[in-house]
């Protein structure tokens, strides 16, 4: 063996060692990855990242995502013997409140995380959307004498990542648009909880990859750090997207090697020590030998000189000052600007509100011009999408229009990966009924303080003939749910764009309902809709109040005339975010909604709304799935038509006035 091969393999096996130390100290974490994947980790960021730990956002990076993010613990030793901000005490806090080392790598928490992982084949979606913001500053900065971008996006992924749909959905859009920076490793051990692989998916990985156009390489030896750099070194030149298939040994050189009973397992100490002596190792304990550290000293200078000696960002500052300028200030985006800009929008057009959507959204993206994103292949119904004369495609990434066909989670997925990168806004649309398929990627947006925007169409009972599989009825206070999220359901025009400046004002995933209906709107102020509820039509002689979100506001005005009618005076409230109306002073909430009794109408489940409604009031709402017809006619069917909805209120009025 050869002095380098020797410092390479105990660098290796130091890892290892260090890493199930940190598992077994918390007495929680999952040995088998770590132990089986050192060698990937070792031969990724010693030979192939272009990356500075002294610098970990530089914008001009490799970015590596860790789908499997099980294997946290492999990934913060790595950081640590590479010179991130990473100390040994950190280590030993590992899977600790505020420790910089959680269980499941976080970003922002952690130098040199790049994505939150944890949920199986979220992260290869997100390292999709990584590639594909890339090739879009390569195609809108990059000259022929200068390639300011150049950056490789690096996915390890396991047997668990390759059985979800997203991942599937993610890696075939990726091969369609042949998206030659991407390079997914493959951590090939055949093993998941319940036992061999073999008892769930016999599937042949090599030709499903090379179906949906991917370049497939294969190591013969997962422990050679040598043909797995080789291997990986032939993928980053590949004029395909890549898979490198690594076969390991989950839970390496322990007792418990080779069995599912080591994925989550933590060694014990007398484990630990035996795993010691098979890798011959007799390091620090939470630390590396002098020579390792002073061979990873060596490789973290490497990795930083692949960055700079790649990184022509001085010489095309001095050639192409104006571009230079327009990058700097993508990254550095002032939302400020957008704001005022769209205060100033037209705010009394009328329309459906997904025609009326469709119609600012063409502003805001001469606004923001990394404003990018499209549909789960429904833009000609949900209207959500840059009008465009391309398309974003293997034959133009510069557009920003994104054809996702129908792949709603991985387009959620993609998303959150194409904010992860830096400097753009992304969108995505489809029904409402179908947001049940992109809550778990929308969920990790709140988690990572993303700021991505989501428009649903299709936001009622009345997207009609489809019947229930398309008429939402659950979505809407599932997705208030989600902490973190500000969730809208507009009106009119001014609700819009009160959206859009929630959007730029708050680094946090923001929803927003649009209708398929047209009604007539009653026209409001912008600087009232962005308090989140405000008062829409004032009566001062009222004796209910009316509460209504979206085309329930319609609903409401409705409601208003049938009432009146019957000698009862209302005044109308529109509620278009909950989360932003609760933010504000209690006095001001008080004086929208008033002491008067109240009625909530929305199409919707109705727990939302209990927690403003008190003994005396009513909430209207819906707890069952629709029916097949017109609008008009499932609205009756529903009993939520105006009239129906009137009686309903007539009734509990009458009741009132006799309780008194």
């Amino acid at each position: 063996m050869t002095n380098k091969n020797f410092i390479e393999d105990k660098a290796v096996n130091e890892l290892r060692v260090l890493s199930a130390e940190m598992i077994t100290t918390a007495n929680s974490g999952h040995p088998g990855i770590a132990l089986g994947s050192a060698p990937i980790f070792y031969s990724l960021y010693s030979n192939i990242l272009a990356v500075d730990a002294q610098d970990p956002k530089n914008i001009f990076r490799d970015r590596f995502v860790l789908s499997a993010g099980h294997g946290s613990s492999i990934l913060y030793a790595t950081l640590f013997a590479m010179g991130f901000d990473l100390t040994n005490d950190d280590l030993k806090n590992f899977r600790r409140v505020n420790s910089k080392t959680p269980g499941h790598p976080e970003v922002n928490i952690t130098d040199g995380v790049d994505d939150s992982t944890g949920p199986l084949g979220q992260g290869i979606a997100n390292a999709v959307g990584m590639a594909i913001a890339e090739k879009n500053m390569e195609a809108t900065f990059n000259k022929r004498d200068l390639k300011l971008f150049d950056s490789k996006i690096y996915c390890l992924s396991g047997d668990g990542c390759l059985m979800e749909g997203i991942s599937y959905e993610a890696l075939s859009l990726a091969g369609t648009l042949n998206l030659n920076n991407f390079v997914l490793i493959y951590d090939y051990n055949k093993i998941t909880i319940e036992g061999n692989l073999d008892i769930a998916n016999l599937e042949d990985v090599a030709l499903r990859f090379k179906a949906i156009n991917f370049d497939v390489i294969t190591v013969k030896n997962g422990n050679s750090t040598k043909e797995i750099t080789t291997a990986i070194t032939k993928a980053k030149k590949s004029k395909k997207p890549s898979i490198v298939i690594v076969p390991t040994v989950i839970g390496f050189g322990s007792d418990l090697e080779g069995t599912e009973k080591v994925h989550g397992l933590p060694l014990s100490a007398e484990q630990i020590e035996n795993l010691k002596n098979r890798l011959d190792v007799s390091k620090p304990n939470f630390d590396l030998s002098s020579d390792v550290k002073k061979h990873f000293e060596e490789k973290s200078n490497n990795a930083k000189q692949r960055l700079f000696k790649r990184n022509v960002e001085l010489k095309y500052k001095e050639k192409y000052p104006k571009e230079y300028k327009k990058l700097k200030q993508l990254f550095d985006f002032n939302y400020e600007n957008v704001i005022q800009k769209i205060k100033k929008l037209d705010n009394n057009s009328f329309g459906a509100t997904r025609d009326l959507n469709h119609k600012i959204m063409q502003e805001v993206a001469k606004f923001v011009p990394t404003f990018i994103g499209g549909s789960a292949d429904v833009a000609t119904s949900t209207k959500a999408y840059i009008e465009s004369n391309s398309y974003f495609s293997k034959n133009d990434y510069f557009s920003r229009y994104i054809h996702y066909g129908i792949r709603e989670h991985s387009m959620a997925g993609i998303s959150n990966g194409i904010a992860l990168f830096g400097g753009f806004l992304p969108y995505q649309s489809c029904f409402l009924s179908f947001m049940d398929y992109l809550k778990p990627a929308i969920r990790m947006s709140a988690l990572m303080n993303l700021r991505v925007f989501s428009i649903f169409s299709h936001d009622s009972i009345t997207a009609g003939q489809d019947g229930p599989t398309h008429q939402p009825i659950e979505q809407l206070p599932s997705l208030r749910l989600i902490p973190n999220t500000i969730v809208s359901r507009p009106y009119n025009a001014s609700e819009i764009l009160a959206t859009y400046i929630w959007l730029m004002e708050n680094k946090k995933p923001v929803s927003m309902l649009v209708s398929k209906d047209k009604y007539e709107y009653f026209e409001s102020k912008v600087d009232d809709a962005i308090n989140g509820g405000y008062t829409i039509f004032e009566n001062k002689s009222a004796d209910i109040t009316l509460i209504g979100t979206g085309s329930d506001v319609d609903r409401c005005f409705k409601i208003m005339k049938i009432l009146n009618s019957n000698g009862i005076e209302c005044r109308i409230v529109s509620i278009p975010s909950i989360s932003i109306f609760e933010e504000k002073t209690t006095k001001y909430k008080n004086n929208v909604l008033k002491d008067l009794p109240k009625v909530f109408v929305e199409a919707s489940n109705e727990q939302t709304w209990y927690r403003f409604a008190g003994r005396a009031d009513l909430v209207l709402g819906l707890n069952n799935f629709g029916a097949s017809g017109s609008p008009a006619e499932v609205e009756k069917f529903m009993k939520f038509d105006a009239n129906s909805l009137a009686k309903k209120i007539l009734k509990w009025h009458s009741q009132k006035n006799k309780q008194m």
